[in-house]
């Protein structure tokens, strides 16, 4: 990443990264050691209080990926991120773009894409990691950090180098070789295939990914193929 840009409180990271990236601004990182109005999918809010957590997003200017590949960031990241804290423990990646830890959510991600003649212009990707909470609301319950489960206590400043760092060799080899390296380093660190999960009140078996990042399931003697935005998938015991 070429520069990173560091703030005190903003609303959040990842409307501070579109506004720049509006504006024309190149690739970059935009962290905050707290964020007001913190959201993940769907817009559920993102409780990140100040120096808790890594608040992070990245604006990225990929080369030659068509729009409908943009998703494909979020996998790089979490596999990019996965690997950053595996010093500290076993963080797993649930599909599409959780990490989880001890069963409970450890990390969270969400991009956001702007596209010019049908390929990316711009990729807004951001990254929370819960590290050094001690406790969570009630409303919580299935959010965890990385003190809670390790009792490590790893900064912020600690943990974004060598995420950086593994984040842009994987993008570097999506850029070049597509999604299909992302997905066999994520395979072995999966906390979704092989495991029963529910989609929409259908149970069933998770498989594998297709070459896109979609989630291959088994369901009523049936063999589909979900795609990231449209479920959200959840296990059947627990979070995970």
């Amino acid at each position: 990443m070429r520069e990173i840009f560091t703030f005190d409180a903003v609303d959040s990271t990842n409307a501070v990264a579109k506004r720049m990236a509006l504006s024309g601004a190149g690739e970059r990182a935009v962290m905050a050691a707290e964020q007001t109005a913190g959201r993940g999918r769907l817009a559920r809010r993102w409780a990140s209080a100040r120096g808790e957590g890594l608040w992070v997003s990245l604006l990225l200017r990929p080369q030659a990926i068509p729009a409908a590949q943009a998703g494909g960031a979020v996998f790089v990241s979490a596999l990019a991120m996965a690997e950053a804290l595996c010093r500290y423990g076993p963080a797993k990646i649930k599909w599409p773009n959780d990490l989880v830890m001890g069963g409970k959510k450890l990390c969270g991600m969400l991009a956001e894409a702007g596209f010019r003649g049908g390929m990316c212009d711009w990729i807004v990707l951001g990254v929370g990691v819960n590290l050094l909470q001690t406790a969570f609301a009630a409303d919580l319950p299935h959010a965890t950090s990385l003190f809670l489960q390790t009792g490590a206590r790893l900064t912020p400043g600690e943990l974004l180098p060598p995420f950086l760092e593994r984040f842009e060799a994987w993008y570097a080899r999506w850029q070049g070789e597509g999604l299909a390296p992302i997905l066999e380093g994520i395979r072995p660190l999966s906390a979704t295939l092989g495991r029963r999960i529910q989609i929409e009140g259908r149970e069933g078996v998770a498989l594998d990914f297709r070459e896109d990042g979609a989630l291959i399931w088994q369901t009523g003697g049936k063999t589909e193929a979900v795609l990231a935005g449209d479920v959200s998938v959840r296990g059947l015991y627990g979070y995970v």
